[in-house]
């Protein structure tokens, strides 16, 4: 029956591939072909894992030549979002959003004119959404420590026409001023930690793999731009276990914009939400993925945005 099994896998592998090389090399097939894909699977498991293996092996083409930007609806906005990665991905060939209600958090709170702190921008999902939203009055600061994802990030807003508007940092940020530190890498850049043994994934991804970067304090880096702190209106947190070291490196920031919403994806309970929550913010619990792990937006009573 295993024999049976891999026979028939081979098969679809074979057919999947197939299709998806027709559909690069036509690409004015790619609508009809998620389309067609999309209702087959919603009417035969059989023939959906024949799309999700044609979609794979698409993907990979798509990665490979480096025609990954597609228009897609993110909150509203029509913003051209790299496919062949988890943020658009299965938006774009399945109809499933990323992360919705950060992005609906996002958009609520942010206005033409503010700015926005993006603490482990990855590839820029968010970046380009909150540069699109704060308008050339505004500014979004992104910092991204991985190679990989930061030559996509430029890539997005290059893509988007917003590079004008962002402020790219090529740090990790931490809670000890000017350290030098190891980011631990896995397959995936968006797992990539300061320190695995806090890592949410820690159980199902090895960090064997580690790369020199540089580390900053939010408070360290506006000190400088005192100007550019006045309009913070929002800090996105996404660092893979290490909020609480991104919390002790912005008491300065935070108490100079006490009205500023923090998204932070952590664990309700876990160190950095008591350590907001302690201070007074109020947790908003937005896309959950896992028990109580997932996206959190703090706000201090009537602050800007989001409300308890």
């Amino acid at each position: 029956m295993s024999a049976l099994r891999r026979m028939l896998r081979g098969v679809r592998a074979i057919q999947s591939s197939a299709i998806a090389s027709i559909v690069a090399a036509f690409p004015a097939l790619e609508p009809a072909f998620i389309a067609a894909g999309r209702r087959l699977a919603a009417r035969s498991h059989l023939l959906g894992t024949v799309y999700w293996f044609a979609e794979e092996d698409l993907v990979e083409r798509l990665r490979r030549s480096g025609r990954r930007f597609r228009r897609l609806d993110i909150g509203g906005l029509p913003l051209q979002v790299d496919v062949t990665d988890a943020t658009g991905r299965l938006h774009w060939f399945h109809g499933e959003p990323y992360e919705p209600e950060l992005v609906r958090a996002i958009r609520g709170t942010l206005s033409p004119g503010d700015v926005f702190v993006d603490v482990g921008a990855n590839i820029g999902f968010f970046t380009v959404l909150a540069a699109s939203i704060v308008g050339d009055g505004g500014r979004v600061v992104a910092f991204e420590p991985h190679p990989g994802a930061l030559a996509t990030l430029r890539a997005a807003l290059d893509a988007n026409g917003l590079a004008s508007r962002v402020d790219v940092v090529e740090a990790a940020v931490s809670g000890t001023r000017g350290a030098s530190g190891r980011l631990f890498v896995s397959d995936d850049s968006v797992l990539s930690t300061l320190d695995p043994s806090r890592s949410p994934a820690r159980d199902h991804f090895r960090f064997e793999r580690s790369i020199a970067i540089r580390q900053v304090t939010l408070d360290e880096w506006f000190e400088t731009r005192p100007a550019l702190l006045r309009g913070v209106a929002a800090i996105k947190i996404d660092v893979e276990g290490t909020e609480l070291d991104v919390l002790a490196g912005m008491r300065t920031v935070r108490a100079s914009r006490p009205a500023a919403v923090i998204l932070c994806e952590t664990d309700a309970g876990g160190p950095a939400d008591i350590q907001l929550t302690s201070e007074g913010y109020v947790a908003t619990a937005l896309d959950v993925r896992s028990g109580t792990f997932g996206n959190y937006a703090y706000a201090r009573p009537r602050s800007i945005g989001v409300t308890a």
